[in-house]
């Protein structure tokens, strides 16, 4: 089976993990617990023994992120489809393995360890996992603004969204400041190789529609470390946003209309599609 059939039938079927290692989220089984402040301990390579996955709330959940044939993705796990899947991952103690399918091996498969970060907190007290998360292998994401005023509204809320569970659940603050994320996005770039970071926003009640703080901070982070920004946000009134807070701030922009994940239907905007 090529790579892209393999990957696609993955996302759509699920995988079960089999064997699986010490700490790694065997589906059904309880999220990994929060991670404690201080810094970060562990064996071997210095990471705790647990793998990245995430059960509900806003952003690739109920998945578990694992590296196959090169590309890192996200496999659904914690899923009633997944635990019907005709696909196994037989997996080692190092959360390393092969994905079966009628007991035919298709592929090695490794399971993204939880990133060193994780056992971090703020010098107030935040533990670094509800400021920003790692997202596949090397990417850090955030969700700066964890409100926003279309959530509440059925016919205005966006059909993919689920910002307020993650806030309703503890497991995030509703405001990142610039400050806590150019901390946290040293941290992972240092210690755990991330490249890349994603910052999305729910939408305020101000006529920037979040761009605003967005843009704050991405500098923020760009004081801190030299890494490229996705920023992405309701279109604003003022399209000026967009080209303002490019520079030196952010490397993109993306806009999402309301009700799909397709590019803003307003004419003027230039804005590039989630």
């Amino acid at each position: 089976m090529d790579t892209q059939t393999l990957i696609t039938e993955l996302q759509s079927f699920g995988l079960r993990l089999a064997e699986a290692p010490e700490g790694a989220p065997e589906a059904g089984a309880a999220p990994p617990p929060e991670p404690a402040s201080g810094e970060a301990s562990g064996e071997g390579d210095g990471r705790r023994a647990a793998w990245t996955s995430r059960r509900g709330g806003a952003g690739p959940t109920q998945h578990v992120a694992a590296t196959l044939r090169g590309a890192t993705v996200m496999i659904p796990i914690h899923t009633d489809q997944a635990a019907a899947s005709p696909f196994v991952a037989r997996l080692g103690r190092d959360g390393a393995g092969t994905v079966e399918r009628d007991g035919q091996e298709l592929a090695p498969i490794a399971l993204v360890k939880t990133p060193r970060f994780y056992a971090l907190s703020t010098k107030d007290g935040i533990p670094y996992p509800k400021i920003a998360l790692l997202h596949g292998a090397d990417v850090l994401a955030s969700t700066v603004l964890q409100t926003c005023i279309r959530y509440t509204e059925r016919e205005k809320a966006c059909t993919f969204c689920a910002i307020g569970q993650s806030l309703a659940a503890g497991r995030t603050i509703a405001k990142k400041t610039p400050e806590q994320l150019g901390e946290v996005t040293e941290a992972a770039a240092r210690l755990d190789g991330v490249r890349h970071v994603t910052l999305t926003t729910g939408t305020p009640r101000s006529a920037d529609r979040g761009a605003a703080h967005l843009a704050d901070c991405a500098r923020g982070i760009k004081a801190r470390v030299d890494l490229p920004v996705q920023a992405q946000c309701e279109p604003p009134d003022d399209f000026a946003w967009f080209e303002g807070c490019a520079r030196p701030a952010s490397t993109a922009w993306a806009c999402t209309s309301r009700r799909s994940r397709t590019r803003c239907a307003r004419p003027r905007c230039r804005a590039r599609p989630r």
